[in-house]
């Protein structure tokens, strides 16, 4: 894959993260993401911008949310079987994962104007981060998992919400054994899906018989992970794609129990007990890598490095926590054929590159 076209996407925001992808009907693009001080922080709102493919130009970013109580985060666009565009998101009480809720908006005009913002699941502790899916029966498919502070984020689990009838209601599918396996990323296929894993350790990947209504116990693929987030897609050709930072944790000093984002690291650990199952964070964010898998991911080829600088730093970076980070990755093929990414840039804004296949 080669790099064609660079994108800086605009943001009126100090801090930018999670981002997300869809195309349009017309051909343009919409990228949503969450921005604000820092994450955790009651400021931090969902964005969108769209990208005029006429004249190769993103857009001022329009604020989608504004709940002045809560930290409005990791926000995922998915285009309904009827046609309508979601654009979902989380939302909970400063750091506290554990009080997230998922909320929705609606447009029945390719993004031109919302519905009001509504709660789609209650649950306090859902999160998502990737879109849902529509399986081959025309089930909605929906990954979340239940956030959890009490072991410093290492035993969360991974579940499939699952509507029959267009997202009118859901039931609940457990994935088994898949403490510390999140972001759950369901291919559209519906036979494989991939995980962020909390240990930090690989990637991994369960599969599905039955599209999507069970599935197996995730297991660890042959590529690293560095407890962040990882896409994939299936390409026109038949192959996988998947973007993600390649590298694990080994013990290096920066590595703890403690998110980077936490600012007060002693309350933090009042409220959990860190065991040998937490959550290791302070691995790099970096290179970021995309490989390819004919083999439902199985064996893996390295096609591309996006970005591999350890050194950049931003000047909005006052703790020195997001030195050479490029992550939270997107990635989709559009109807020319082209890969498009977006990822976070040292958190700073939102990168967009368009890609050769």
């Amino acid at each position: 894959m080669k790099v064609l076209q660079k994108y800086k996407i605009p943001t009126p925001c100090p801090s930018n993260h999670a981002s997300n992808l869809l195309e349009l009907d017309n051909g343009d693009l919409l990228c949503t993401w969450f921005g604000g001080s820092m994450e955790g922080t009651p400021d931090i709102s969902i964005y969108l911008s769209r990208f005029d493919h006429s004249c190769g130009t993103w857009l001022d970013a329009v604020k989608m949310s504004d709940d002045p109580t809560r930290s409005e985060q990791n926000p995922a666009l998915f285009r309904h079987p009827s046609g309508e565009l979601w654009l979902l998101w989380t939302a909970q009480v400063k750091t506290d994962q554990g009080t997230a809720v998922v909320r929705i908006r609606r447009s029945l005009d390719e993004g031109a104007s919302w519905s009001p913002a509504t709660e789609l699941f209650s649950e306090p502790g859902t999160f998502i981060r990737h879109a849902p899916v529509v399986n081959p029966s025309g089930a909605l498919l929906l990954p979340i998992w239940y956030s959890n502070i009490r072991n410093a984020f290492g035993d969360d689990p991974s579940l499939v919400k699952v509507s029959q009838d267009g997202g009118r209601s859901w039931e609940t599918i457990a994935v088994p054994e898949s403490c510390g396996c999140v972001h759950m990323d369901i291919l559209e296929n519906c036979r494989v899906a991939f995980f962020r894993r909390r240990p930090a350790d690989f990637v991994f990947r369960s599969v599905s018989e039955d599209g999507g209504l069970s599935w197996s116990a995730p297991e660890p693929t042959t590529l690293p992970n560095n407890n962040s987030s990882v896409q994939a897609r299936e390409l026109k050709d038949g192959r996988i794609a998947l973007i993600y930072n390649e590298i694990r944790a080994a013990g290096r000093p920066g590595e703890s129990a403690v998110p980077p984002w936490i600012k007060d690291q002693e309350e933090f650990l009042a409220q959990c007990e860190v065991t040998e199952s937490s959550a290791v964070w302070g691995v790099p964010r970096n290179p970021l890598v995309i490989s390819t898998s004919t083999d439902l991911g199985q064996s893996w080829k390295r096609e591309t490095v996006i970005e591999s600088d350890p050194d950049l730093r931003s000047a909005h970076d006052e703790k020195g926590a997001f030195v050479g980070d490029y992550s939270y990755p997107s990635i989709i093929q559009t109807s020319d054929g082209r890969v498009q990414i977006s990822y976070s840039y040292l958190r700073d804004y939102i990168q967009h590159e368009t890609l050769a296949v």
